[in-house]
């Protein structure tokens, strides 16, 4: 008799917690989405609005659960986050007019995982991309050892001189400035230079910042984006930034950098693959940005991971004709 009371006694409390757990998840989900401009001053916001698919997934079935159980107000509030959190996604997958690509310029960038166990796959690999520009990041010495025969099809190069995470190699097959001493300086090393390219000078930039973990961390990823976007903004020139940014296109913080730095995300219109993978989860972390001044196109996320923790990105980019352009020059 004892056992069949527990129960009974336990079930208005269980069903009154039951009905409240999707409320909650739905306020989660709002912060994720909705809230995800928050993410400036939040580090942790920052970290849940990477998750903009996961989000969407959990919206669609509280709307539908809710709408079952006739709940019409939270179902109308989980459709209308639904569609404010799908709508800017759109871009990435309405297809842009194909554009000529002559006197184009192929960019490439990979985090080859600087413990990449697999480092002799890449160099093959590399070798018949026929790109114009590469930006490795996790670059060490033992991997710029491994990819010296490099050197004859890119001349020119720019390293960190660091190993680890901090390490970063930008090889080209055009004349490279001497990078901006600030970036070779800085605690988490990034690369500007001028590129003197067939097709006038272009300024790169390439970048590999702090995972923004919380405080100083979040900090100082931030500020490498906000000086990133003053150059990108000032150059007078094409430009192209490109690398492991540690930011998907959700993030407020990243839309920050495109709007300050007058930059647009050239997988626009491409898709949206995740390009890093670990336990279980993918997300869009690496990027080749570009100014108005590019037309793209072709941007594809290679599928083999050779080893790395990180796929490939891989941007062909033609200088565009527009009055824009040639208002700079």
């Amino acid at each position: 008799m004892e056992s069949s009371a527990v129960p009974h006694r336990w079930s208005p409390l269980l069903k009154a917690t039951a009905g409240r757990v999707p409320v909650a998840l739905l306020a989660i989900a709002a912060l994720g989405t909705a809230g995800s401009p928050l993410g400036i001053w939040s580090s942790h916001i920052e970290r849940m609005s990477h998750f903009r698919w996961w989000w969407l997934g959990l919206l669609v079935a509280l709307a539908s659960w809710f709408f079952r159980k006739q709940r019409r107000a939270l179902a109308a509030i989980a459709a209308a986050l639904t569609a404010w959190a799908a709508i800017p996604l759109g871009p990435y997958w309405i297809s842009h007019p194909k554009v000529a690509s002559e006197n184009a310029l192929k960019f490439l960038a990979w985090n080859v995982l600087w413990e990449n166990p697999t480092k002799d796959l890449a160099l093959p690999w590399l070798g018949h991309q026929e790109a114009d520009v590469l930006l490795l990041t996790e670059c060490t010495d033992e991997w710029r050892q491994r990819l010296s025969p490099l050197k004859e099809k890119y001349p020119f190069q720019i390293s960190s001189g660091r190993d680890g995470a901090e390490g970063m190699w930008l090889l080209s097959r055009y004349p490279l400035d001497v990078p901006d001493a600030d970036g070779i300086a800085a605690d988490k090393p990034w690369i500007s230079t001028l590129m003197h390219a067939p097709g006038g000078p272009v300024r790169i930039l390439g970048m590999h910042p702090r995972t923004p973990r919380a405080g100083q961390r979040f900090d100082q990823r931030n500020q490498q984006y906000d000086h990133a976007a003053d150059i990108a903004a000032n150059a007078g020139t094409p430009v192209v930034l490109l690398g492991d940014l540690n930011c998907t296109p959700f993030s407020p913080w990243f839309q920050r950098l495109l709007k300050r730095g007058k930059l647009h995300d050239s997988a626009l219109g491409f898709g949206l693959p995740s390009t890093w993978h670990s336990n279980g989860i993918g997300l869009p972390i690496d990027h080749i940005l570009v100014s108005s001044d590019w037309q793209v196109v072709e941007r594809k996320v290679h599928p083999d991971w050779m080893g790395s923790d990180h796929r490939p990105v891989i941007a062909v980019l033609a200088l565009s004709s527009s009055p824009d352009r040639n208002d700079k020059q």
